[in-house]
């Protein structure tokens, strides 16, 4: 007799939910990169809840700014579909290619999404299929190596003021570390150099200027000025790809940390190849890429955190969860939302302890909708049977 587990309708809500100001806080700049800096919470977030043929429901999350078109198109190709006749890895693969040949080397799902919404599919995936099974996401993924996973505060581009209030938060929070953005002037630099003598020694800073310093010679003096502090640094992206130069120049200079951001298959070959990052950022939009570029980099000796969107809560625990499948994801990973957003619209809140976010071990995800936090910040609400 054949297993079945269908989804028989769907509800929806889309929400918005700003960040904290605070947090958010940046000098206005008229470039699209930082003017997306303090607008992405406005972006709309659709939440699902499916209701299953066991009677139970499981919730989903699309990425932030997916339409409602897409999200519709995605969770009426689920309708009716039997989740355990296949994965995440194989629900959108073709079977042939374009002249009408099976491919030699099947293309995963996620490159071929058609309008589709992929992280949002897989959540709901993850968390059915768990809960049906009474299994933690993290088996489904290959199986947790750490109860555990390593997180670090986050901030955009605070002034000097708001940024030591939040480094002492953090502290508070028994976090060991921050990261920021920074603009092509360097304002964060400049604010970390102002405070420096009240950081603790043991606190830690990724500085990501998303390539905005556009060459070692424009932006040595932060580099320099970094490199006398009395801290951890590392650095994100200091430069645009192609400056290979710079970026072997950068990780020369001791004591700082370069990072590279590998936000697609491509930047990930480029930077192992030309030897761009002594650590990587790698996670897009989905766990399986995670895992599989975080076996890549194990394979190359290379550490690794899980980034993200700053997403809601049900595609943070996505996130919670693979990362803790990951043996090469042993820096701080992107999983902050509990502090940026104003809320994360799920119960329970994502744990935390000494520094860590903890690894759930209830069914699925773990999680639940918050539906009286919901309430607040739903725009929209709609079903889909």
């Amino acid at each position: 007799m054949t297993m079945q587990l269908t989804f028989e309708k769907f509800r929806v809500w889309q929400v918005v939910v700003p960040a904290r100001q605070d947090i958010l806080s940046a000098p206005m700049d008229t470039g699209a990169v930082y003017t997306g800096s303090i607008t992405w919470p406005d972006m709309p977030v659709h939440l699902v809840e499916g209701v299953t043929s066991d009677g139970f429901t499981a919730i989903g999350e699309s990425g932030r700014g997916t339409s409602r078109e897409t999200v519709e198109m995605t969770l009426q190709g689920l309708l009716g579909r039997n989740l355990l006749d296949f994965t995440p890895a194989n629900i959108w693969m073709q079977e042939m290619d374009a002249i009408g040949l099976p491919p030699s080397y099947p293309q995963l799902s996620w490159h071929r999404r058609d309008g589709r919404c992929y992280e949002m599919m897989e959540a709901l995936w993850l968390d059915a299929v768990g809960k049906r099974a009474g299994l933690p996401a993290h088996h489904l993924l290959g199986g947790a190596v750490r109860k555990a996973v390593a997180v670090d505060f986050w901030a955009n581009r605070p002034n000097a003021e708001t940024l030591l209030a939040l480094v002492h938060e953090a502290k508070a929070l028994g976090l060991r570390g921050m990261k920021l953005k920074s603009n092509r002037a360097g304002d964060t630099v400049d604010a970390i150099v102002t405070i420096a003598d009240d950081i603790p020694a043991d606190f830690r800073f990724t500085l990501d200027p998303m390539t905005a310093w556009r060459s070692m010679r424009e932006s040595a003096r932060y580099f320099e000025a970094l490199a006398k502090l009395p801290f951890s640094i590392q650095i994100e992206d200091p430069f645009p790809w192609r400056a290979i130069d710079d970026w072997h120049k950068a990780r020369e200079i001791f004591p700082l940390t370069i990072a590279c951001h590998a936000r697609d298959e491509e930047t990930l070959q480029l930077g192992l190849r030309e030897g761009l990052g002594d650590t990587y950022n790698v996670g897009g939009d989905s766990t399986y890429d995670f895992l599989r570029e975080s076996h890549i980099l194990e394979f190359y000796q290379k550490d690794c955190w899980q980034g993200s969107s700053l997403e809601l809560g049900v595609l943070q625990h996505s996130r919670l969860h693979a990362a803790a499948c990951a043996r090469s994801c042993v820096l701080p990973s992107d999983l902050q939302s509990e502090w940026v957003r104003q809320h994360t619209l799920i119960t329970p809140h994502m744990a935390y302890a000494d520094g860590h976010a903890v690894v759930p071990n209830r069914p699925g995800l773990g999680i639940e909708l918050d539906h009286a936090a919901l309430a607040r910040y739903t725009k929209l609400a709609f079903e889909v049977e």
